[in-house]
C-alpha cells in the first residue's frame, strides 16, 4: 500500500466522522452564569436590553447585571419593576410612590402617587415613564421626574409604551385603551372586556397584539382591528413577539408553545407535557425560548424544531424568559436562581422587512377559558444544570459524505493500478 494510499485514505475516514461532529455540535447551549438572591425569594419579568448586553430580573429581589458579570446590583423589591431597553433606567414602585434608579444603582429621584402603584412602564430611553395606582389615577412623568399628564380611569392591567415613546397603551378592567405621552385618549374599545393581560407594540408603532386567557388580538395604532380569535384550549401564561409583530409565541397551560403570524394563523405548536411558563424570541422571530412548570427549557427555531434543551434546578418562573434581540443569549429565572445561556451552531439573525397587516374581522371561535395560573406545591428535586447540551441538527448530510468516500476511493484504486 503506498503511502499516497494511506494518506487518502485517513482524509475519506473522516467525511463520516464530520458527519456525525455536525450532528452532535450543530446547536448548542452554553451556561455561562447563575445568579442566586441574597435571600430567600424569587426572580421574575426577565428582560435584555436592547444590545443584548444588559439583564433585568424583578420580583421578590430585583437584579441587574451585564452580561460579562462587571456591572452587577440589586437586593431592593421589585414586582413591577421595568428597565428601560437602553439598559440605562429602572422604574419601581416604592409603596405610594415611583423610584428611578440609574443603571449602577443609584438612585436618582423619588415621587409620590395617591395610592400604591400597581403598573409602571418605561419608554425605550427611559424619557417617558407610566405609572398607575389602585385608585384608578394614570400619571406620566420625564426622566428627570416632571410631571407631564395624569388622568382617572379604571384599574389597569398592564402598561407599555412604543418604542418611539409616541404612544401609551394599557389594557384594564373595562377594555383596551390608547393614551398620547401627556395622557389625552386616543381610542378605547370597551367591548373587549377585560380578558387581555398582555401587550406588544411593532418597532415601528403600526401594530398592537394583545392578549389573555384563551383570547389573542391585533389592532392597528389608531385602534382599527385587525384580527381577533381564541387559540388556546387553555389559558394563555405568556407571550412574545418579533420586532415587526409576524412572530407571536405564547405560552399555554395546555403544555403547548403555539406559534401565529401576522394574520393570526397558527404555524404550529409544540408540545411539552407541561405548563409553558415563560416564553421569548429573537428580533427576527428565528429563536424561541419556551420555559415549562418541570423545569425543561426549550430553544426552537422559526420551523417549530428543537434546536437545544436543558434544565433549571427547580420549577421556571412565569413570565421569566427572554432572548436578546440576536438570538445568541437566553436567560430564564426559576424558583431560586436565574441563568444566563449561550446559543451556539445555528446561523445568524437576518432583518426581515416589516409588515403591516391588512384589517381583518374574523368572528371569536370558542368561549374563553377563564384564568387559572396557581402552581403545584410540590417542587421537583433540585438537578445540576448541564454545562452544554445539543440536538440532532446535521449540518454535513451522512449520505454524501458515503458518496463522496466511495468515490474517492475509486480515484485512489484506479490510480494505484
Amino acid at each position: 500500500m503506498s503511502q499516497r494510499f494511506r494518506i487518502y485514505l485517513v482524509i475519506a475516514g473522516f467525511l463520516p466522522m464530520m458527519s456525525i461532529t455536525g450532528i452532535v455540535t450543530a446547536a448548542g447551549l452554553a451556561h455561562t452564569w447563575k445568579e442566586r438572591p441574597t435571600a430567600d425569594t424569587s426572580f421574575s419579568g426577565v428582560m435584555f436590553s436592547t444590545d443584548g448586553s444588559t439583564v433585568f430580573a424583578g420580583g421578590d429581589q430585583m437584579f441587574v447585571r451585564s452580561w460579562n458579570g462587571d456591572k452587577h446590583w440589586g437586593g431592593r423589591t421589585g414586582i413591577h419593576a421595568k428597565m428601560s431597553a437602553d439598559g440605562n433606567y429602572v422604574i419601581t414602585p416604592i409603596g405610594n410612590g415611583i423610584q428611578m434608579i440609574a443603571n449602577n444603582g443609584s438612585e436618582l429621584w423619588v415621587r409620590t402617587t395617591i395610592a400604591p402603584v400597581r403598573a409602571v412602564a418605561i419608554s425605550s430611553n427611559g424619557s417617558l415613564i407610566i405609572s398607575a395606582d389602585d385608585s384608578g389615577n394614570i400619571r406620566s412623568w420625564g426622566v428627570n421626574s416632571e410631571s407631564w399628564g395624569a388622568v382617572k380611569t379604571d384599574l389597569l392591567k398592564q402598561v407599555a409604551i412604543s418604542p418611539s415613546g409616541s404612544l401609551v397603551v394599557v389594557t384594564s378592567e373595562a377594555g383596551l385603551k390608547y393614551f398620547t405621552p401627556i395622557l389625552d385618549q386616543i381610542w378605547a374599545d370597551n367591548k373587549s372586556g377585560s380578558l387581555d393581560s398582555f401587550i406588544k407594540i411593532s418597532a415601528d408603532g403600526s401594530t398592537v397584539i394583545t392578549s389573555g386567557e384563551s383570547r389573542v388580538s391585533s389592532h392597528t395604532s389608531s385602534g382599527v382591528l385587525n384580527w381577533r380569535k381564541d387559540v388556546t384550549q387553555d389559558a394563555i401564561i405568556d407571550m412574545a413577539c418579533s420586532d415587526d409583530c409576524t412572530t407571536i409565541v405564547l405560552g399555554s397551560q395546555d403544555g403547548n408553545v403555539w406559534v401565529l403570524n401576522q394574520l393570526g394563523q397558527v404555524q404550529w405548536k409544540y408540545p411539552t407535557g407541561s405548563w409553558i411558563n415563560g416564553v421569548g424570541v429573537s428580533r427576527d422571530g428565528s429563536v424561541i425560548a419556551a420555559g415549562a412548570l418541570d423545569r425543561n427549557l426549550y430553544i426552537l427555531n422559526q420551523e417549530g424544531q428543537l434546536l437545544a434543551k436543558t434544565t433549571t434546578d427547580t420549577s421556571i418562573q412565569q413570565r421569566s424568559v427572554a432572548v436578546s434581540r440576536d438570538g445568541k443569549r437566553i436567560v430564564v429565572a426559576d424558583q431560586g436562581a436565574l441563568y444566563g445561556f449561550e446559543l451556539f451552531g445555528v446561523p445568524e439573525v437576518t432583518s426581515r422587512e416589516t409588515f403591516t397587516p391588512a384589517p381583518l374581522f374574523p368572528a371569536t371561535s370558542s368561549t374563553p377559558v377563564p384564568i387559572n395560573t396557581t402552581q403545584p406545591k410540590t417542587i421537583p428535586p433540585t438537578t445540576t444544570v448541564p454545562v452544554t447540551t445539543s440536538t440532532p441538527a446535521s449540518s454535513l448530510n451522512p449520505c454524501l459524505a458515503i458518496v463522496a468516500l466511495s468515490c474517492l476511493l475509486l480515484i485512489v484504486i484506479r490510480r494505484n493500478n
